[in-house]
C-alpha cells in the first residue's frame, strides 16, 4: 500500500492550533480569558466601569476595583454574579470572587493618571 493513504489531508489552522494549546494545556486558559470578556455582561456596563474581571484562578475570579464601595457592592451581589457566570460557562466554573490587593484606580477610562 501507499505510505499516501496514511496521510491525513489538509487541515485547518484554526483545529491544528486548539490541538497544540490542548497539548500544551493552554486551552483552559483561553476560555478563561473568553469567561473574562464577558464581565460586563454579566455586572452591567455601569459596574463594569469601576470593577473589572483581571484573571480566573481555581474558580476563584479576580476582581480590581478604583473604590471600596464598588467591592463592597459586589460583594453582596456575589452569588447573583458566580450564579450567572455559571449560567453561562457551565456549573462550578466560578466558585468565589476575591478582589486583588493594589493601588486604587481613579477610574478605568482615565488615562491621566
Amino acid at each position: 500500500m501507499s505510505r499516501e493513504k496514511d496521510r491525513p489531508g489538509p487541515q485547518r489552522v484554526g483545529s491544528i492550533l486548539e490541538g497544540v494549546l490542548d497539548q500544551l494545556g493552554l486551552a483552559r486558559r483561553m476560555n478563561e480569558r473568553d469567561l473574562l470578556a464577558d464581565w460586563p455582561k454579566i455586572v452591567g456596563e455601569a459596574a463594569a466601569l469601576h470593577v473589572r474581571a483581571v484573571d480566573l484562578r481555581d474558580g476563584e475570579l479576580i476582581l480590581e476595583a478604583d473604590h471600596a464601595a464598588w467591592r463592597q457592592e459586589l460583594t453582596l451581589l456575589a452569588p447573583t454574579i458566580i450564579g450567572k457566570f455559571n449560567a453561562l460557562h457551565g456549573a462550578d466554573t466560578v466558585r468565589s470572587l476575591r478582589f486583588a490587593r493594589g493601588p486604587e484606580r481613579r477610574h478605568w477610562d482615565d488615562t491621566t493618571g
